[in-house]
């Protein structure tokens, strides 16, 4: 693990020189435009000839694909590509010395890294495998998870501040930029909270998320709950929990309106609202086909259409950011991360017209909901742009947040924090790669923009630390078993006089998954004010071992200086978002502190 723009490629190049007297070597990348990026490394920057380079796509046939993993001595290609040809047989990797993965954090789950290494170890005798990567995860489990995935034996972990790191990595200044929610957004939030505890509440009068208020439950609690539910139907139960699968899926999308009115706007919601929710609804979704019946959700309609006509603070700062930037440095070249495309669209509109600014859009090739994607050539071309001038702002989705290097690149902006500490890694690692960087972080105040941002931060250090542990712990050979593929289980058509009446679990043999039930604390009195000065109090004070919730609000009280008001409710917005849990009533621990709980002393999850 490096930090970003500190020369990983050229490490795995270096090594994939060496070890061709050994065998083939294959350089895999998530994405085309990247492995296309690798590819172009190794053509400028060795002696190897344009014949022994091979860079292998699914748009290649079958055939061709054959022929340039016969005749390539280095193979660049995305993972899917090679899974799919290793199942089909049509490739075999015990004649490569060295196997390749960037961005290696993505080998998780059933995504193609795992299947391949899984292969890879089986078929080579003494099979080679390094992995890229600036942000492998936040906790000890999910690191060691992707060791165990690409039989990992040891990690060389460097960070910024690393005495032989710190002398070869441009400075990168971080700021985060608040503004305030205006009055119109919150009348819209508040109604679509009105209408979540609603339908929360039938929820709970069907007897599930009964251990808390309605309104402290929380979007995970949500999530969690669907989850369940999804599971319990495909294994053939019926009866009333369609009903409540129908209320948990109107609240989930309930829940998420609230998140983009805090983190986006009017603009995005409506969008949703318009086209997500209609379209979910033309599908057949009952729960979204009663969120549109909803009185609620018509003056919550009316009531975003209005807050359309307040100027979107957002939208102003970055406004702001751009115009200080380029009176600065006029050849200044820029990147506008956002979470959904809806936003990246209204940024490019807001845009139009604004001295110095020349903007281009840069999403994934999806079509969602009527909005289009964009293709390899139309990326490449907007990069070139980019790098070129013609442009100067490129506003973009995650797609631009995984390894592309682009080094002309020195401030990026994001428009929302990002709940996700390798996110904000790979965001931040867009700028300071050749010359000083600045990021800066617009924040809705009062929001949960605060909470992911702070959340965040704190990730990032724990993963440092986590890293550092962790090297003594992985054993010498790891073993890598492929993950059985999902089975689907034909629903089982219950008899009316089969279907239960209540949720009563049915018998398991094997353990699963269960709803969490939580004593949560709750403040006797809600303060929004002094947020960011307690959270970043409680980000570097949180306790590894279980304290009294009394005693840890009065030591920040007398840390901050702030109000008990304000402290009890920057921990109760901890709490929501999962950095902290109970596990006994009136004790607060760090979830770090309940992942390696033993089964006895940790409640089950």
């Amino acid at each position: 693990m490096l930090p970003t723009a500190l020369g990983k490629t050229i490490i795995a190049m270096l090594l994939a020189l060496e070890k061709l007297n050994d065998g083939k070597v294959l350089f895999m990348a998530p994405t085309r435009p990247l492995a296309y990026q690798h590819y172009e490394t190794f053509k400028d920057k060795t002696s190897l000839s344009l014949e022994e380079l091979a860079l292998v796509t699914g748009k290649h046939p079958q055939s061709k694909r054959i022929q340039l993993y016969e005749s390539a001595r280095v193979i660049f290609a995305t993972p899917q590509c090679i899974y799919n040809d290793l199942k089909s047989a049509v490739l075999s990797l015990d004649g490569f010395s060295l196997l390749i993965f960037d961005e290696a954090h993505r080998a998780r789950g059933n995504y193609a890294y795992v299947g391949i290494a899984s292969t890879y170890v089986q078929q080579r005798n003494n099979p080679l495998i390094i992995g890229l990567t600036a942000s492998p995860g936040g906790s000890e489990e999910s690191i060691a998870q992707i060791c165990r995935n690409l039989a990992i034996e040891a990690i060389e972990f460097r960070h910024d501040e690393d005495p032989d790191v710190k002398p070869y990595i441009q400075p990168v200044e971080v700021q985060w930029r608040p503004v305030v929610v205006p009055e119109p957004y919150l009348k819209v939030r508040n109604k679509l909270k009105e209408m979540l505890i609603e339908r929360i509440k039938r929820l709970q009068a069907l007897g599930v998320l009964t251990g808390k208020e309605p309104a402290f439950i929380t979007r995970r609690d949500l999530v969690e709950l669907n989850e369940e539910l999804q599971r319990r139907l495909v294994e053939g139960s019926g009866g009333y929990l369609y009903e409540v699968k129908v209320q948990a899926t109107a609240a989930l999308s309930v829940a998420h309106m609230i998140e983009l009115i805090e983190t986006q706007g009017p603009e995005t919601l409506k969008a949703f609202m318009d086209k997500t929710l209609i379209n979910m609804a033309e599908e057949g979704s009952r729960g979204h086909k009663s969120i549109l019946n909803d009185p609620l959700f018509t003056e919550a309609k009316i009531y975003t259409t209005q807050a359309l006509a307040t100027p979107n603070p957002k939208v102003e700062e970055l406004k702001r950011i751009l115009q200080e930037q380029f009176n600065a440095k006029p050849d200044s070249r820029l990147i506008v991360f956002s979470q959904y495309r809806d936003t990246v669209d209204m940024i490019l509109k807001r845009l139009e017209g604004l001295p110095k600014v020349k903007a281009a859009r840069f999403v994934g090739q999806g079509f969602k909901d009527g909005s289009p994607g964009m293709t390899q050539e139309q990326q490449h071309e907007a990069i070139q742009k980019l790098r070129g001038g013609e442009v100067n702002v490129l506003v973009a989705t995650s797609i631009a947040e995984e390894g592309l290097d682009i080094p002309e690149v020195d401030h990026v902006v994001f428009y929302e924090p990002v709940p996700s500490e390798i996110r904000y890694i790979q965001r931040r690692g867009r700028t300071g790669r050749r010359v000083a960087g600045k990021v800066s972080i617009i924040m809705a105040e009062g929001t949960l923009d605060e909470v992911f941002y702070w959340t965040t931060i704190a990730k990032v250090r724990r993963m440092r630390r986590v890293i550092k542990q962790l090297n003594r712990k992985l054993p010498k050979r790891q073993v890598v078993i492929e993950a059985p593929k999902p089975q689907v289980v034909k629903p089982v058509i219950l008899k009316p006089e089969e279907r239960i009446t209540a949720y009563i679990p049915p018998p398991q043999t094997q353990p699963v998954k269960r709803v969490k039930q939580y004593e949560w604390f709750t403040p006797e009195l809600v303060d929004v004010k002094g947020l960011g000065k307690a959270f970043r109090w409680f980000m570097g004070n949180l306790p590894s071992k279980p304290v009294p919730v009394q005693k840890l609000v009065e030591q920040a009280v007398e840390a901050t200086g702030l109000s008990k008001a304000q402290v009890e409710t920057a921990l109760w917005r901890l709490l929501q978002q999962g950095m902290l849990y109970q596990p006994e009533p009136g004790m607060v621990v760090t979830v770090n502190h309940r992942a390696i709980q033993s089964p006895k002393e940790g409640r089950s999850p």
